[in-house]
C-alpha cells in the first residue's frame, strides 16, 4: 500500500487488523502513517483496540508506534501510554523491547531522542510501583511471571520497594553493599510452591486448588508426581481458558482422553472457555496440533463458540468465492470466510462460487467442516464473472446486506459485477458495501484495476503470503453493513487515562 497517497481510517483498521506473528516491526510504516494522518482516529483504535482486538501483537505495537509518530497530540500520547499499562506482563516486556528496538523519538542523540522515551520509562515504572500495592494479586503475577517481571525491573533500572517483592524475585537484598538472603514470606504462594514436590499427590493437588496457583508454575514444581491423575485434575482445575486451549497436546499426554473423571473436567473447562472472545486464534493452531481427532473435534466446536460470542456483525451477506481457472486456492479462504460470517451475523449468509456460473448455498449458522462437505467437489476452471454471482441473487429476488468476494478481483466475463451492482442497488433501495479478499491471480493486472476504479469496495490485500486463517475472524469482525459504521464505533470509545489505568493496573488478569 502506497502510504504517501493517503491512508482512508478503513484501510487503517484492515491492515492493523493483520497479525504480524511476533514482528512487531511490520506495523510499523502503516501505523506511523496513520498516527500521523489520523491522530485522532488512530488514538481511538488503540482503545478500541484494547477491547475488541484479537491479534495481541497489535495491541503490544499500536501503542508503541503512536509514539514515534511526529507531533502526536499529548492527550493522545497519554492514551497510548495507558494503553501499555494495562498489557499482561508478558506483552508488557515485548512493549518495552520494541521501543528500546526502534528507539522511538527520534534518532539515537537526536533533539527528541530523551523526551518520549524517558517518559514512556517513568509510566510504566510508576505503572509497576501501583501493581506492587495490591499484595494479593502482585504475589500471584510474580509467581507466573517472575523471570518477566525481573527483565522488567532491571530494564527500566527499578528497585522493587516492597521487601517481600525482593524475597519473591530475588530471594536477597543488598544492605552496606552484602547480599542478605531473604526467606520468602511466611504463609505466601511462593512457599506454598517450594513445598509442592514434598506433599503426596492428592496433598498437592488439594493446595493447588485451594490456593489457586497457576498452571504454569505448577507444571515446573511437581516434580516424579505430575502424571498422577489427582494432580492432572489440579492442573485442569488451576487453568486459565488460553492455558487450556494452548496445552491440549499436553493434556492428551497425561491422559484426558483416556480418564473419564479427566476428560469430563476438561469438556467442563472447554465449555468456561467457549464464553471467552479472546482466544479464537490459540484455539484455530492448537486445533491443527492435535492428533487425536476427537480432541480436534473438541477444539473445533470451541472455536466456534468463540466465533459465535465473538459476534455483532448485523444483516445478510453473500460471500462470492472465485472457481475461475487459476483461482483453486480462493476456494478454501472463501470456505473460510463464509463460516466465520455464519457464526458472526445475527442474519442469513449464502456461500457462491463462481466462474462463469453460480452455485449457490445456503451456510447460515453452519460450522466449517459442514461447508467443507457441502463443497467438496468444487474445483476452479472455467472464465472469470463476479457479476454472476450477484445475479443468482438478483433473479431470486433475494436481499443482501453486505458483499465479500473472496478474488483477484479480474472480473473479465459478462455478466460484470459492476454492470450488475446498479441494478440490485436500485431493485432494493440501498447501495450494499462490497468487501474484496484480494488474493493472487494470474489474470492481467488491467482488470484488477477496472473492477476498482471509481468503485467503494474495501480490500483486505492478502496477495504475496501464505493466507493466514488464524487471523480471517479478525478481519471478517471489522466488515459492517453500513460503510462508516466500524470508524463511528471506534470513534466511539472513550480514550484511556493515566489515572484510570493505574487504578486499573493492579487488578490486571496475569493470564
Amino acid at each position: 500500500m502506497n502510504t504517501e497517497t493517503g491512508l482512508t481510517k478503513n484501510q487503517i483498521v484492515v491492515e492493523l487488523s493483520k497479525s504480524s506473528h511476533g514482528e512487531l516491526k511490520e506495523y510499523l510504516p502503516i501505523g506511523k502513517a496513520a498516527a500521523e494522518q489520523h491522530a485522532e482516529f488512530f488514538a481511538h483504535l488503540i482503545a478500541w483496540n484494547r477491547i475488541k482486538g484479537q491479534v495481541r501483537d497489535s495491541q503490544v505495537a499500536l501503542p508503541v508506534v503512536s509514539l514515534t509518530a511526529k507531533n502526536f497530540p499529548d492527550e493522545f500520547v497519554e492514551n497510548s501510554l495507558a494503553a501499555l499499562t494495562l498489557l499482561g506482563p508478558r506483552e508488557l516486556l515485548k512493549a518495552i523491547h520494541f521501543a528500546f528496538d526502534i528507539r522511538f523519538g527520534g534518532t539515537k542523540g537526536g533533539p527528541n531522542a530523551h523526551g518520549p522515551m524517558t517518559r514512556f520509562k517513568a509510566t510504566l515504572r510508576t505503572s509497576l510501583l501501583e501493581r506492587e500495592k495490591n499484595w494479593p494479586r502482585w504475589e500471584r503475577t510474580m509467581l507466573q511471571h517472575r523471570s518477566v517481571l525481573m527483565d522488567m525491573f532491571a530494564l527500566l533500572h527499578l528497585r522493587p520497594h516492597d521487601d517481600r517483592t525482593k524475597a519473591c524475585l530475588y530471594r536477597y537484598d543488598k544492605i552496606d553493599g552484602k547480599k542478605i538472603h531473604l526467606p520468602y514470606p511466611a504463609g505466601g504462594l511462593f512457599e506454598a510452591v517450594s513445598r509442592l514436590k514434598d506433599m503426596s499427590p492428592m496433598e498437592a493437588a488439594g493446595t493447588i486448588i485451594q490456593r489457586k496457583i497457576p498452571f504454569m508454575v505448577i507444571s515446573g514444581a511437581l516434580g516424579e508426581n505430575a502424571k498422577h491423575p489427582d494432580l492432572v485434575l489440579a492442573l485442569i482445575k488451576s487453568m486459565t481458558p488460553t492455558e487450556i486451549v494452548t496445552n491440549t497436546k499436553m493434556l492428551e499426554d497425561l491422559g484426558v482422553k483416556t480418564n473419564p473423571i479427566l476428560r469430563g473436567a476438561f469438556q467442563e473447562a472447554l465449555e468456561k472457555a467457549g464464553k471467552s472472545t479472546k482466544n479464537v486464534l490459540k484455539t484455530t493452531r492448537a486445533a491443527e496440533n492435535i492428533e487425536d481427532e476427537e480432541l480436534r473435534e473438541n477444539l473445533r466446536g470451541l472455536q466456534e463458540k468463540q466465533i459465535q460470542t465473538l459476534g455483532g456483525i448485523e444483516g445478510d451477506w453473500l460471500v462470492l468465492g472465485d472457481k475461475s481457472g487459476s483461482m483453486q486456492h480462493c476456494i478454501e479462504v472463501a470456505r473460510h470466510v463464509a463460516a466465520t460470517l455464519a457464526k458472526m451475523v445475527k442474519g442469513k449468509v449464502w456461500l457462491t462460487f463462481f466462474d462463469t456460473t453460480p452455485q449457490t448455498i445456503d451456510v447460515t449458522g453452519a460450522a466449517l467442516d459442514h461447508i467443507k462437505k457441502a463443497t467438496t467437489y468444487i474445483q476452479a476452471g472455467g472464465g472469470t464473472s463476479i457479476g454472476c454471482g450477484l445475479q443468482r441473487m438478483l433473479d431470486g429476488n433475494q436481499p443482501i446486506d453486505g458483499i465479500a468476494i473472496v478474488s483477484d478481483g479480474c472480473d473479465n466475463t459478462a455478466p460484470l459485477f459492476w454492470d450488475v451492482y446498479p441494478r440490485y442497488a436500485k431493485k432494493f433501495d440501498k447501495e450494499v458495501p462490497v468487501y474484496l479478499y484480494r488474493l493472487q491471480g494470474t489474470d492481467r493486472e488491467e482488470y484488477y484495476r477496472n473492477f476498482m476504479s471509481g468503485h467503494d469496495v474495501q480490500e483486505f490485500d492478502l496477495r504475496g503470503q501464505e493466507v493466514d486463517f488464524y487471523s480471517l475472524p479478525n478481519l471478517v469482525k471489522t466488515m459492517r453493513v453500513s460503510r462508516y459504521a466500524l470508524a463511528d464505533e471506534i470513534m466511539a470509545t472513550r480514550l484511556l487515562t493515566l489515572g484510570d489505568a493505574y487504578k486499573a493496573s493492579s487488578k490486571v488478569a496475569t493470564a
